[in-house]
């Protein structure tokens, strides 16, 4: 039964019973509420969760046909809110036509999802997953709305490797849509603001991003994944800069850019009956730069060498109730981890330059199609809070809830 349950929440939006039939059109959806509340000083990843916020939900309904025995489409619309970003504003979140000529050959053309590491492709829904957050490196909230799904085409297929098992793999071209309203647009403009300049970005180009991914099933339950997105992106940013010593305040507008970006990522599941095991490690390389159009501000161009890893258990004791835990570290320069080379140009403290936490979640399953979870976060560190604020704390505490019904 319990594995039964796993399977049903698993594959709830790939074709279940579960789901509505209007005239060979399936169905599915699914409703969150959440609720937030972090330490005072720091919000994240929910603009005012240090005060405590209902801002914390998501809805999609998703809709899919099998045209012919090769061929099938489908589409999802989503919304969410996250207090400064989402608001409810009902999106594309991919939507593709999907045509498999063999087992080993597939192609799909249209907004695709991205396959980077073990669950970015099902990550959407929190009745798939035991944790409500996933670990952030691999799994940013800030960029979900960029790395979800890539505009263009791919090609996959899956390859029989004898009692080894499967081999999976994937491989996309297109442009990774950055909306300009988007939390992703708000991480940027963090990039290239200053306390005496906060700057809003005003406009986002994507240049042509590859993916690909390669994924191996054993039979004895251990799934491995080699992942890596490679692109480049620039925009436009403004705000105003104010004087920390006269207060007199003057206009800033600036060009900046996101080059040579290349992210890889290796993860490794590991399913026993009703234990899973997960860790994954990340690496990020790109070079940022700043062109700012105010004499008061110096241009910069940086090389940028950033990483993460986790590693997570969860074991579900009943068909009701499952814990999970995992611990996480993430750092800003993977060659400084102590955070020395921020500390040395004197724009913020080391512990700026990370972001460490250990997580406990409990879920609970009281009836079909519903899903309850309470998870709580102690964090070191403040890496990942892109809308940072000064008054920020090195240790601080997150603790969420979330109610999920789904068909």
């Amino acid at each position: 039964m319990k594995k039964t349950l796993t399977a049903m929440m698993l594959f709830a939006f790939a074709g279940s019973a579960h789901a509505v039939d209007l005239a060979g059109v399936e169905i599915h959806g699914f409703a969150s509420q959440g609720y937030i509340k972090t330490s005072p000083d720091n919000n994240f990843p929910v603009s005012n969760s240090g005060e405590g916020s209902f801002n914390f939900n998501d809805f999609a309904v998703n809709f899919s046909k099998e045209v012919n025995p090769d061929l099938r489409v489908g589409l999802q619309l989503l919304a969410m809110d996250r207090g400064s970003y989402g608001k409810d504003k009902i999106t594309l979140d991919w939507g593709f036509g999907d045509y498999r000529l063999t087992d080993w050959l597939g192609f799909r053309a249209g907004k695709i999802k991205i396959p980077l590491g073990l669950y970015n492709e099902s990550r959407d829904n929190d009745a798939a997953r035991t944790f409500i957050f996933l670990p952030q490196n691999e799994y940013y909230d800030y960029e979900r709305d960029s790395v979800n799904a890539i505009t263009g085409a791919s090609v996959y297929g899956s390859v029989p490797v004898g009692p080894a098992g499967t081999v999976n793999y994937q491989f996309q071209i297109g442009t990774t849509p950055i909306p300009l309203d988007g939390a992703s647009a708000k991480n940027y403009s963090a990039y290239i603001s200053t306390v005496d300049a906060p700057l809003t970005t005003t406009d986002v180009n994507s240049d042509t991003a590859f993916v690909h991914h390669l994924e191996w099933r054993t039979p004895v339950g251990v799934r491995a994944t080699f992942s890596g997105l490679h692109t480049s992106f620039d925009g436009t940013a403004s705000g105003i800069y104010t004087d920390p010593v006269t207060s007199a305040t003057t206009p800033v507008t600036a060009k900046w850019k996101f080059d040579s970006w290349h992210r890889y990522i290796l993860g490794v599941e590991y399913i026993l009956d009703d234990l899973t095991l997960a860790t994954e490690y990340q690496r990020d390389d790109y070079t940022v730069s700043a062109d700012y159009q105010n004499p008061a501000l110096e241009n910069f161009t940086s090389r940028q060498a950033s990483d993460g890893w986790y590693v997570s258990a969860a074991y579900r004791f009943t068909d009701w109730f499952e814990l999970g835990g995992y611990y996480t570290e993430i750092y800003a320069d993977r060659h400084h981890r102590d955070g020395s080379t921020f500390e040395d140009l004197g724009v913020g403290a080391p512990w700026q330059t990370w972001q460490k936490e250990k997580v406990l979640t409990l879920r609970f399953d009281p009836m079909r199609n519903l899903v309850l979870k309470v998870e709580g976060h102690l964090i070191d560190g403040t890496w990942n809070m892109s809308e940072y604020t000064d008054a920020s704390k090195r240790n601080w505490y997150l603790v969420a809830t979330k109610a999920t019904v789904f068909f």
